[in-house]
């Protein structure tokens, strides 16, 4: 037992040095923690999957709650509306783009049936908003970038999340009527909005009262919960429910100034302030980590190394979606885009939390070849967030212009203000060369 005690102890304090080497190396800390977890269960056999028991399907729910509770807290719509198209379009296009051709070369490669195909689709379809924060917080690229990249990543993983557990769902009654489908995603999406968005009022009027409790910050997470059940037992999805409670209750404020949203407002009168303080946003957030590095040395354990195909179809799927990627980029983006940032978007398609949650699902779920399924999975997750890495080091740097300037000549240039620090300084470089050449003549 003492053990077990302490590796808790030094998984966390490992985790956080981890999360400390992002401002040196901006290596997401999730890269360490899956290599540790490879370390101790496949390379060393310490621990394996089995030592968790029951444990990893609880965990893996309360997980995909929270962090979409979080999420949606965190996500700004007076940041977002003015991107929302270029957002939106990129969202929808990318993620069937890359759903379709990963489906097809599933069917290929793996021999799966349409319906499974597709869902391996969807859940490698989605884009870790974790992973990709870190990747361009050194990229010198615009904040509309940055916004339509992180707005994406949040929405298309709360449509990855939709359309699985709806396949998934289908996949146990062997029904795949496509309006059947669809029908099931449009009320998933009422009952879960209609759900959250009076919950998250309700809680807002209530919370000034609550913070007086002893103990009331944890009170929140317990309340996220409730609205998780009832969602599940009206027939929708309950972390989509935890997510809209998130997004009203963090915007709650910009809600109800909306045109037809303006009723709220005496039933929020109370909520002069920000909805959530710092205090409790950060004790979410720290939550969110725990369960963070936990779980992604769990992926680590899980993993099998033994199955070598397994591995080689997940580096092969992590190719293609980051070359499916570039040309979905390069014509859905607008031309006054500049090349930096459309090559940066490009190869935002780190997999993380939420993949690795799906992935978990497919487990429980019963699906046919799971094992398989789920291994495949990882090493997308391991090889998408080891190339992504790379990659965006190579565009800090400078050293893929040529590629970038091939790839993407429909867009513009650059920005003056939004371009690697070493072309950069060769731009201004060149205007000096040009100035005093001008000046001699």
């Amino acid at each position: 037992m003492e053990g077990v005690i302490i590796s808790l102890a030094i998984l966390i304090f490992l985790s956080h040095l981890f999360s400390a080497m992002f401002v040196k190396t901006r290596m997401p800390e999730v890269l360490p923690l899956l290599l540790l977890g490879i370390l101790l269960g496949p390379l060393l056999n310490i621990v394996s999957p089995a030592d968790f028991g029951m444990v990893d399907q609880v965990f893996t729910r309360v997980l995909l709650i929270v962090i979409l509770f979080e999420s949606g807290l965190g996500l700004r719509i007076s940041q977002i509306r003015s991107t929302w198209e270029q957002s939106s379009r990129l969202t929808l296009i990318s993620f069937v783009v890359i759903m379709c051709v990963v489906a097809l070369l599933s069917k290929i490669v793996l021999n799966l049936h349409w319906a499974y195909a597709v869902i391996l689709g969807s859940i490698l379809a989605d884009n870790s908003f974790a992973i990709i924060i870190p990747l361009i917080s050194k990229l010198n690229i615009t904040n509309t970038t940055k916004t339509v990249l992180l707005t994406e990543s949040t929405i298309g993983g709360v449509i990855s999340i939709v359309v699985t557990i709806t396949l998934l769902n289908m996949a146990k009654i062997q029904s795949f009527d496509v309006s059947l489908i669809v029908a099931k995603i449009i009320y998933t999406f009422m009952v879960a909005c209609i759900t959250g968005g009076a919950a998250a009022i309700f809680w807002t009027t209530v919370l000034n009262k609550v913070r007086k409790l002893e103990n009331g910050i944890f009170l929140t997470l317990a309340f996220v919960l409730v609205v998780y059940s009832v969602c599940e037992t009206l027939g929708s999805d309950g972390s989509i429910g935890a997510f809209i409670f998130g997004i009203v209750a963090g915007n709650i404020r910009t809600i109800r100034k909306l045109h037809g949203f303006k009723f709220i407002e005496r039933f929020t009168m109370n909520v002069k302030s920000k909805a959530f303080n710092d205090t409790e946003k950060s004790f979410f957030s720290e939550v969110v980590f725990v369960l963070r590095t936990f779980f992604f040395v769990y992926i680590g354990i899980s993993m099998q190394l033994s199955s070598l195909y397994s591995i080689l179809c997940g580096l092969l799927f992590t190719l293609v979606i980051f070359m499916a990627r570039i040309p979905t980029v390069n014509y859905v983006l607008e031309k006054s885009v500049s090349r930096i940032d459309s090559a940066v978007t490009s190869i935002m398609v780190p997999k993380g939390l939420v993949t690795a949650v799906l992935a978990s699902l497919i487990m429980q779920s019963g699906v046919p070849g799971g094992v398989i399924l789920q291994n495949t999975i990882y090493s997308v997750i391991l090889f998408s967030i080891i190339l992504a890495t790379l990659l965006s080091f190579f565009i800090e740097k400078g050293w893929g212009m040529p590629a970038v300037n091939f790839l993407f000549k429909r867009h513009r240039e650059f920005y003056p203000d939004a371009i690697p620090a070493p072309a950069a300084k060769k731009v201004e470089i060149g205007h000096q060369q040009k100035h005093l050449i001008a000046k001699d003549r």
